[in-house]
């Protein structure tokens, strides 16, 4: 009875893994941590805007990143560029803030990136809170801004 049973069991426990892989909101592994030291500044307007930069430099020497060649398109398709392929050291990035953004309550309800700076040895993302302001917030976050 148990031979039949296990490969149910294996059969059901494969598809299931394979259904948790393919979800979008699987974060990706933590491959910088200990490596970089990030930090959230953030600022309450007087009309309750909510702002923040989340900033981020390494305190270690990097994992190599490959290089990367472009090639453009339309009327500058004879340029090329090349450059690091900062492909994983953006995805680090942005699970570094989603985490930090958590941790620290100030964007409860989502935020809008208003710019972001990403080089291989530092990076800043700025952006804006979707909710404004409460009394709680300014009295634990304060008004820098």
């Amino acid at each position: 009875m148990l031979f039949k049973i296990g490969p149910l069991v294996f059969w059901a426990l494969l598809l299931t893994g394979c259904a948790a892989s393919t979800e979008s909101n699987v974060e990706p592994e933590a491959k910088y941590e200990g490596v970089i030291r990030d930090k959230l500044t953030t600022s309450i307007a007087e009309n309750g805007l909510k702002l923040f930069t989340y900033s981020v430099s390494n305190t270690q020497a990097m994992p190599p990143i490959s290089v990367q060649t472009l090639e453009l398109t339309g009327r500058d398709r004879r340029k090329r560029s090349s450059g690091p392929d900062l492909t994983e050291w953006t995805e680090q990035i942005e699970l570094g803030l989603k985490r930090t953004l958590a941790m620290s309550g100030f964007c409860r309800e989502g935020s809008i990136e208003i710019s972001r700076l990403i080089q291989v040895d530092r990076a800043e993302i700025r952006g804006e809170c979707t909710e404004g302001a409460t009394d709680e917030d300014r009295q634990r976050f304060g008004r820098q801004g």
